[in-house]
Parts: C-alpha cells; structure tokens; sequence
C-alpha cells in the first residue's frame, strides 16, 4: 500500500510503511510528547491518510472521534474546537520540520483550509541544504541608549531574518525558540538546544554614536562551545529601509562566504 498524496493516491507514492514510520517518529518528538491532544489529532489525521481513509477526515468526524463530542449533539459550525486545533497541529508541524525534522526526507503537512494531510518527500536539493547544520538566529541588541538606534536595530533583525532565509532556507531557527520575555544576556538561551539539532547561533549587537553604525557579529559554534566566526561591520550613520537592507545583505554575504570555506 502506498500513502496518499495531495488527498488522492497514486502508484508512485510513498510506502505507507515509511510515512508511518515519519509519523511515529514525529509523535515521539520532544515537540509532540507532551502534548497528548496533538498527538491524537496528528496519528488519526496522518493514519487516515496513510490508509486511504481520508475521506473521514472531515470537521464533523474529526470532532467526534478525536475530541470526544456528542454526536447527537455536536454542531462544527458552531463548536470550533477542530478548526482551532488543527491550526495549532500545522504550527507544531512547522516547529518540527524547521528543527527536529529539519533533515527528514518525508514531510507530513496540513494545508491551510484542508484537513487531509500532504505526504511528500522532499527533493535532494532541500536534504543536502540541512546537512550544513542548523542556524539559529538570536535577535541583535542595541547597546546604544539613542532611541533612533533602537528603531535601527529592529528594523536590522527584521530584514536579517529575511535575508537570512532567502540565503538559507529552512536552516534557518528564528527566536521562537528562546525563552520569551526579556532578550538581553541569559534569556537567549535556546531550549533544548542540543536535541533541535542546533548546529551555530548568529547573534551581534549595534552601537551608534555620532559618526559611525557598528555592527557586531558573532557565529557560535554550539557543540564546541566557542566562537567560530566575528566581523564588524561600519557604515556611516544613516536611519533608512535601505541601509537595513544593504547592511543585513552584507551580513549573508560573509556569512556564506564562511560556511564555503568551513
């Protein structure tokens, strides 16, 4: 048997025991186990699909099945449970495939306004991406007290991520992953770092006087514990989306000259 593609099967799909191996491997994840709901809701959506059943797999169904409501009872238009909890089921997914999962070959996923999964293997390029290790981004502070450098270097971690991705891809771990709140000294601290496959942390900071802008970058090498790369970058004071986007691109540019020479 194979696993369903895109809602319909299909003679060159997926081994079905593959898929439900990715599944189980998944709801084993540190990013599943402990939540019980989402585990449900993923092995019934993901075993539908894998079995051929994903015509079950409507909001009535999945309500009644999965969140135990009374099926005398039970009205999806009004009761919004399922919709409500699938959309966190596709957020832990993306949680998932941009750390645990980052190097799998096979992706489960729940397109926005379906709720029958998309089984896919992903192409050799995207594998081969993730082998060069995972990137976390930590958001740079701003060690000036000027307020327009702290606007400056908002804007700076906006277009850095961007760029960041464009330049990456699905290697890059954007801050969702530290601990929320405060952002300066022990708060960036990642969670479970060593198990989301964290291979490098990118952080820096932005200065500002009256002459010049410094950008300070730093490449942590998370396993062994040191820096491995750090530049400064300066350019004249100049508040504008432009220079975000010219100093952030300057940024990529050395970064993957880096990692090509790693």
């Amino acid at each position: 048997m194979t696993a369903m593609k895109k809602g319909a099967y299909d003679a060159a799909a997926i081994p079905a025991a593959e898929v439900q191996a990715a599944l189980e491997l998944i709801l084993a994840s540190s990013v599943f186990v402990n939540a019980p709901r989402m585990r449900r809701l993923l092995r019934f959506l993901g075993e539908k699909a894998i079995f051929g059943a994903a015509q079950d797999a409507s909001e009535y169904f999945i309500g009644i099945e999965v969140f135990d409501r009374d099926p005398s009872a039970y009205n999806a238009g009004k009761d919004p449970v399922v919709r409500v909890q699938v959309g966190r089921l596709r957020e832990k997914l993306k949680m998932y495939y941009a750390t645990l999962g980052a190097g799998s070959d096979i992706e489960i996923l729940i397109p926005t306004g379906s709720y029958r999964p998309v089984i896919q293997r992903k192409s050799v390029a995207e594998i081969d991406s993730t082998q060069c290790g995972m990137l976390a981004l930590h958001p740079f502070k701003c060690i000036s007290h000027r307020q327009d450098a702290v606007h400056f270097t908002q804007g700076l971690n906006e277009e850095l991520m961007h760029q960041l991705f464009k330049a990456f891809g699905k290697i890059i771990v954007t801050h969702s992953f530290f601990i929320s709140g405060d952002t300066d000294h022990e708060s960036w601290i990642l969670k479970d770092i060593s198990s989301a496959g964290v291979k490098h942390l990118l952080e820096g900071s932005v200065q500002i006087d009256e002459e010049r802008l410094r950008a300070s970058i730093r490449l942590v090498d998370i396993s062994a514990g040191c820096i491995a790369w750090t530049e400064q970058f300066d350019r004249r004071v100049f508040f504008a989306i432009s220079h975000h986007e010219e100093l952030a691109s300057s940024i990529c540019r050395a970064l993957k000259r880096f990692f090509c020479h790693q």
